[in-house]
């Protein structure tokens, strides 16, 4: 299995990037929709630690992704139309937005909550803003548009490449995997 990305075939680091990124996802959306229903408790303080340090993680993991993605090259899709090709390109440029989106609107949420995060209750994450309410409420609108906008791009992108390969039986998923 080769580091580097190729026009065929997705590099170690990016299947890696990939699928710990969509692993910390699927848990980190169930786990904020539980926390924010419970009624306020240690339970709910310990469960939004949780979610902000998993936040964070993602948010790293993102970046991490963007600058490996921006340094090498990126498969191409087996005979795609260009319409196609758009649409990949604008699913996963929408992904990448939400997955930096999401994070930065609840750091911000929290800053301006003066509710600090603590990543693993080890580090204190900086504020990234003072406290203000009115930025607060207008991050948690961005945050929750957010989520809902990302359930619906994550239903699309499983949904077409569970398409590429059982409808097409071409290689999209299966580069993407180990």
């Amino acid at each position: 299995m080769s580091m580097r990305n190729t026009e065929q075939h997705w590099g170690w680091p990016s299947k890696l990037l990939h699928w710990l990124t969509a692993l910390l996802i699927l848990i980190q959306i169930p786990l904020g929709y539980y926390a924010d229903d419970l009624q306020r408790s240690p339970l709910k303080l310990e469960l939004f630690g949780w979610h902000k340090s998993l936040g964070m993680v993602i948010l790293m993991l993102a970046i991490m992704r963007l600058l490996w993605r921006m340094a090498g090259s990126i498969p191409t899709l087996p005979d795609a139309t260009v319409l196609q090709q758009r649409l990949a390109s604008l699913g996963h440029s929408l992904l990448y937005g939400l997955m930096l989106a999401l994070p930065l609107s609840g750091w911000v949420m929290s800053s301006a909550a003066n509710r600090p995060i603590n990543l693993f209750w080890l580090v204190e994450v900086p504020a990234i803003t003072g406290p203000n309410k009115a930025l607060k409420d207008i991050a948690e609108e961005v945050h929750e548009v957010s989520v809902t906008l990302l359930l619906v791009v994550l239903a699309v992108h499983i949904g077409a490449a569970l398409w590429h390969h059982f409808k097409l039986r071409d290689s999209v998923l299966k580069r993407m995997w180990f």
